[in-house]
């Protein structure tokens, strides 16, 4: 399975679609663990993570808003 399959639990919410829940964190953790079995650093999984909120829609405001997120949640051992 690739790292970008587990993007759709973290920031996908079938019951509406543009409104990007708040990034759960135990799912997070899953992509962290892939991200890091990988190889990945931060530019790349924030790239991953970009393109799949862009992909669904989402407006710059809310990838913007993910991305922090994000970047608390997964800089730190990405890097």
């Amino acid at each position: 399975m690739a790292c970008e399959d587990l993007l759709t639990a973290c920031f996908f919410d079938e019951r509406a679609p543009l409104a990007v829940p708040e990034l759960n964190r135990e799912r997070a953790l899953k992509y962290l663990e892939c991200c890091y079995w990988q190889g990945l650093c931060w530019d790349d999984a924030k790239r991953q993570i970009e393109d799949f909120l862009k992909q669904r829609g989402v407006p710059r405001e809310g990838v913007v808003r993910q991305l922090i997120l994000a970047k608390t949640l997964l800089q730190p051992w990405l890097d």
